[in-house]
């Protein structure tokens, strides 16, 4: 037995107690160096596992430790679930903007640097040890390639997952042998798509926690809301998922919809009052079938409608560029007071085999358009793709098409005008259609 009453004693005389002693040299600058503070710390673990086997752990430590946790995890998640944090969703501003930069990737690496203590803790609860064991942080999502193939297509992971060779798997486990290339390349896919489903669980789980820390911390919530109303799933889903905190109300989903409808509204007005607009349409059948169906309306369900499509004319176009009517018209088979309308020859198919099998023809019986040189390229192209496997091997050596202006790639925005209950198969339905689409451009008689 350790002779401690001299140390009892010394304590005494100095009159302080051991517990004052401790909190002394772990909050006084003075000791932060100190040999005895240096090996406090060393045996932490020693020093809890001692105090976790005394008779009065039960009543005093245990409940201390876990208010000292508690503390700890719930100032990290108050935090992260604060405004300043930027996971604030307000569903009466929604914007595009908003769901477009959303990336799920982003938001769990932001909790996890935002909450460690709380995110360790996840992980442990979750069944990933490799974090806690091997005292080396890593990212949960894996590495880029497979992070990159979870979020493609889920489907796919399982299918690899279903594939993996079982025998090779086991040696691979017991290092009876070495397995080869594709049995490691799966494995490895494997554990990286285990990462990312916990990854997944956690972020749901923090963000259901900051949800009922704060309600205006929701985006994960809002952005499942809106997923589950674009699918029509049935309110009273929605209500029960609403109830545990995975998304948010019928009624908000709606505010959120009829800002984004404004939003939406306002930019195909502006589009089309810049006068630089591109319309498109197409009809579309919906059959909206009744949940209690009668016996007057039976065959009543099929809509037919029109969806249509507005986007920007980019590439420096101009409204001057625009002003063509007159040039177009002067050139046009149909105008009457035309004597020689710019009308080219039209080729059959036949002419344009010549063309390919005595080319020499081209310089002079046989002129081709730009449009027929196109369709040449075009034949040639479905011919040695869909055409007998004989011509399959001609696909390489089919030359390039040359080009006369060539129009960079690039990305535009797509604006989706409102569904149309209108039938386009006659004139006056498409004249109709027209009309409808340049009123929700902002484009209409003011009269």
């Amino acid at each position: 037995m350790l002779p401690l009453q001299i140390i009892f004693e010394a304590l005494d005389q100095c009159q302080i107690s051991a517990a004052g002693l401790i909190v002394t040299l772990l909050t006084s600058q003075e000791y932060e160096d100190h040999q005895f503070v240096t090996e406090l710390f060393a045996c932490l673990g020693k020093i809890i596992k001692a105090f976790l086997h005394h008779p009065a752990r039960q009543y005093q430590f245990v409940p201390n430790l876990i208010n000292v946790a508690e503390s700890t995890y719930l100032q990290e998640l108050q935090g992260l679930a604060s405004e300043d944090s930027g996971w604030h969703f307000k569903a009466s501003c929604t914007s595009t903007k908003q769901l477009e930069d959303f990336n799920l990737r982003e938001m769990a690496q932001k909790m996890e640097i935002s909450t460690p203590k709380w995110w360790s803790l996840l992980g442990t609860l979750l069944g990933n040890k490799e974090t806690r064991e091997s005292g080396v942080q890593r990212n949960d999502w894996g590495d880029e390639h497979a992070a990159m193939d979870m979020e493609r297509n889920l489907d796919g992971y399982r299918d690899d997952v279903d594939e993996i060779n079982l025998e090779g798997l086991i040696n691979e486990l017991t290092g009876e042998q070495e397995s080869s290339p594709l049995v490691r390349d799966r494995l490895s896919r494997h554990r990286s798509g285990i990462k990312m489903m916990v990854c997944v669980k956690k972020t749901i789980i923090t963000s259901i926690l900051m949800h009922g820390s704060n309600q205006k911390a929701n985006t994960l919530q809002s952005l499942l809301g809106l997923f589950l109303q674009s699918v029509h799933t049935p309110y009273k889903v929605i209500d029960t998922l609403t109830h545990l905190g995975i998304t948010i109300s019928a009624d908000t989903i709606n505010m959120a919809i009829q800002a984004l409808s404004a939003e939406l509204q306002n930019s195909l007005q502006h589009l089309g009052q810049s006068l630089l607009a591109l319309y498109t349409y197409d009809n579309f059948d919906m059959d909206l079938k009744s949940y209690v169906p009668t016996a007057e309306k039976l065959n009543d369900s099929l809509k037919h409608l029109m969806s249509s499509l507005l986007f920007p004319l980019a590439h420096g176009i101009t409204l001057d560029d625009l002003k063509c009517s007159w040039e177009l018209w002067g050139k046009s088979a149909l105008n009457p007071q035309v004597d020689n309308p710019h009308t080219p020859h039209q080729h059959v198919w036949w002419d344009l085999l010549k063309s390919l099998l005595h080319p020499e023809l081209l310089g002079s019986k046989l002129m081709l358009s730009c449009w027929d040189q196109f369709n040449t390229w075009m034949f040639l192209c479905d011919l040695c793709t869909y055409g007998p496997d004989y011509f399959h091997q001609f696909k390489s050596v089919i030359p390039s098409p040359e080009y006369i202006e060539q129009i960079p790639l690039m990305k535009m925005p797509i604006f989706a005008a409102w569904a149309m209950d209108v039938n386009n198969s006659t004139v006056s339905g498409n004249i109709e259609v027209v009309n409808a689409l340049l009123r929700q451009g902002g484009i209409e008689d003011p009269a």
